[in-house]
Formats: structure tokens, C-alpha cells, sequence
């Protein structure tokens, strides 16, 4: 039997989470209702034109090696999935797909504009009511780099686990930030003949992979989690906890934009200049696991 202690401190955990679940749902719900396409997803032009899924289903986003022989057959699942455009698309590709998501009014969204799909309303911390050692497939694309809060994301990831078939896979996104955990706040600046300097500061406003920003009062961009170069062993170190093989790979969305005192160069919808010029973020990171252990 656990110490007072222990228990006490588990349960101001999961009251934790709990809170910072219900604060996501309150985003989602209300963004849900005032305009789901523009107001949850950011950018959503951009995102329509990014290739997802030659990143979500080819090893290193290289078309020649797909993650499984054939897609017939085969099931997926969509975590966070809001009103089913990226179960859309991805059903293009596999015969079933289905999601879940912590919004009632995104999942009532998916429903009506995905018919033929199963959707799943969550409480923040699992796949919700998706049945177990289903699914062949499960992924995620802008969605869990929005929660801060290291323990849900676990509990998450635990819970694809559960969904999975014993040999099924699993490709995330992330955003990763070439200099993170310093960001520049100003233009590269000429001091002297040859010689330039920008200054960075301490990012005091994102989380880190293992944080815990139970504080955060928004989600949705307004407080993520972010992977930085001195991150990645550790990040991948976590992975391999429950999988057998876990592989990065990069897409770079800084190319072409502007901001920090460079002009844009590529259109603002394109897949390698990330809509937003000021944008810390420098890539998307896609991690990939294969072989899970729990």
C-alpha cells in the first residue's frame, strides 16, 4: 500500500492534468464553435498544401520507402483529430481511418464531414473509447506540439500503445527550433566590417520536452512544447521506452520566409516556408516508432 505521501502526490497530479485538460477543452470548444477551420488550425491554407503525408508514411519523408509493404488493408487513427481533415486525406491512402479528439463540437464536425469514419471524444489524456490492439497505424500532425504538459502527452502515448496491433507503427509531429531553447529577438546586426552578431534570449515561454507548464492559461500556439538540438537524445532515449525502434526525421519550414529583417522569398503557402515569418520554429520533426514493448 502507498505512503500518504506518495498518494497525495500522485493525486496533485492528476489533478494537474485534469486542469490543464480542461482548459484545452475550453479552448477547443469555443474556437469549435466561432470558426473550426481558421480558428483551431493556424494557417489553415498552409497546412492544407504541407506534404503530411509523405512525411507521416515514408521513412525520412522519402517516397521510395514506405512504412509498411501495402496501405490495403490496414487501419488508422488519428490523434487529435478536430473536424477529420487529415482523416480525410489519409483515407485516400488507407481503407479505414478513424479519431478522436478532446472537443465534442470537433468530433459532432468530423462526424457530419466524415461519414464512414469513427470518432471518439477524449478526455484529454487517451484515444478515448477506440477499441485496443485495433488500429495498424496511429498519427498525430499539429495537434500534441500544443500540449505543454509532459504527463498528459505520456499518458497519451501509453494509450496509442493500448490502440495499437502488436505490430503496428506510429509517426508524430512536433516542432523543432534549431537554437532552442534561445530564441533571436533581433535582425542579424553588422558591428563592424565583417563581423555581425544577433542576440538570443532564454525562451521562458514555451516548455520543454520533459516541463510541466500546468500554468499555461492557452494552448494552441500560445504555449507548446519545443525540441531543440541538445533535446534530441533524450527525446529519443523517452521514445524507446515503449518501442522497439524509433527514427527522426526533419522537414525544413524556415526556407524562404521572411522576418528578423529578411525579405520572404517563397509564397506564403508553401511547404517550406512555414506561414508565419516570425515563427520560432525552424522544422518539423517527425518521429516514428516501430516494435512497441508495452
Amino acid at each position: 500500500m502507498s505512503s500518504p505521501a506518495i498518494r497525495e502526490e500522485t493525486s496533485a497530479a492528476d489533478d494537474e492534468v485534469r486542469r490543464y485538460a480542461d482548459m484545452q477543452r475550453s479552448f477547443y470548444e469555443r474556437a469549435g464553435r466561432q470558426n473550426p477551420e481558421g480558428s483551431v488550425v493556424g494557417h489553415y491554407d498552409y497546412h492544407e498544401h504541407f506534404p503530411y503525408e509523405t512525411n507521416l508514411l515514408f521513412l525520412y519523408g522519402d517516397i521510395r520507402r514506405p512504412i509498411f509493404p501495402d496501405f490495403n488493408n490496414r487501419t488508422a487513427f488519428d490523434i487529435a483529430c478536430g473536424e477529420g481533415r487529415m482523416v480525410r486525406r489519409m483515407r485516400n491512402i488507407f481503407p479505414k481511418v478513424d479519431g478522436a479528439d478532446i472537443s465534442r463540437v470537433m468530433i459532432d464536425l468530423a462526424k457530419d464531414r466524415t461519414p464512414g469514419s469513427d470518432f471518439w471524444v477524449t478526455d484529454g489524456i487517451s484515444a478515448g473509447a477506440a477499441p485496443s490492439n485495433f488500429y495498424d497505424f496511429s498519427f498525430c500532425t499539429i495537434a500534441l506540439q500544443h500540449i505543454c504538459l509532459f504527463k498528459t502527452r505520456d499518458l497519451i502515448l501509453k494509450d496509442i500503445c493500448r490502440i495499437l496491433k502488436p505490430d503496428g507503427k506510429i509517426t508524430l509531429q512536433y516542432i523543432f527550433s534549431e537554437n532552442y531553447p534561445a530564441l533571436p529577438v533581433m535582425p542579424l546586426q553588422e558591428v563592424s566590417p565583417g563581423l555581425a552578431t544577433r542576440i538570443y534570449r532564454q525562451d521562458q515561454h514555451h516548455a520543454r520536452w520533459f516541463d510541466n507548464k500546468s500554468d499555461a492559461q492557452s494552448t494552441n500556439g500560445n504555449c507548446d512544447v519545443v525540441i531543440g538540438p541538445d533535446d534530441l537524445h533524450a527525446v529519443h532515449g523517452y521514445f524507446c521506452q515503449y518501442f522497439e525502434t524509433v527514427d527522426f526525421w526533419f522537414q525544413d519550414v524556415s526556407i524562404g520566409r521572411g522576418g528578423l529583417g529578411r525579405p520572404r522569398v517563397l509564397p506564403e503557402i508553401h511547404p517550406n516556408s512555414h506561414a508565419s515569418d516570425e515563427s520560432h520554429v525552424t522544422h518539423f520533426v517527425f518521429i516514428h516508432c516501430s516494435g512497441k514493448k508495452i
